[in-house]
């Protein structure tokens, strides 16, 4: 696993310019099959931990991440009863939190789910944002992600652009995990397309 450290002014720059090269594809969407894992004992060991917190952070690992929407749900089930507003293209759900979280240096009470990102919207603009993100890294006196960034997690941060979140800025967690997708839930198959029926066989 690489660690990333934001310690030091150079290695700063450049964790922060591969931080923001994530933003070209943000709109992209996604498309992945679930497939079911079973739970591994990091996954058991992490329940009752605070499972949204920690999926903005990067700090969900593989073995967790097939069943994180189920985690967060159980642990905030009046926040995440139902999205509050949902897009198709990209694929996002959004959800209203009773009380704010913070994560990366801000608070939010505006929750992005896409279908491999857990992000957070933030009022202000792109440059506002991130000039207030590499603030807070650079004065932090350790690694604020403890190498938590590697090939399965990275930061991202842009500007939304879907109706309802102008003027927002989501920032927070893409997990690079395959054949996963967060937005795989049995209460949204109304995502799904109709399965192709065969075609009838003349005698």
């Amino acid at each position: 696993m690489r660690t990333h450290s934001w310690n030091k002014a150079a290695s700063f720059s450049v964790a922060l310019a591969w931080v923001l090269c994530c933003t070209a594809t943000a709109q992209t969407p996604v498309v992945s099959a679930t497939v079911p894992l079973p739970p591994s004992p990091s996954a058991i060991a992490n329940l009752g931990a605070d499972a949204l917190l920690d999926a903005l952070a990067c700090r969900i690992a593989y073995g967790r991440y097939a069943g994180l929407m189920r985690e967060i749900r159980a642990e905030r089930q009046e926040d995440f009863r139902q999205a509050y507003r949902q897009y198709s293209d990209p694929m996002l759900d959004v959800y209203a939190l009773r009380e704010p979280v913070q994560a990366w240096g801000t608070e939010s009470d505006t929750i992005v789910i896409a279908s491999n990102r857990v992000m957070m919207a933030v009022k202000g603009s792109l440059d506002a944002v991130t000039a207030h993100l590499e603030q807070m890294l650079a004065e932090s006196n350790q690694s604020p992600l403890s190498g938590a960034l590697d090939e399965q997690h990275a930061l991202v941060i842009f500007q939304a652009v879907q109706p309802g979140l102008e003027g927002m800025v989501l920032i927070g967690c893409e997990y690079r995990i395959a054949d996963i997708s967060l937005l795989e839930d049995p209460q949204d198959a109304w995502r799904k397309p109709p399965a192709a029926q065969p075609l009838p066989t003349t005698p």
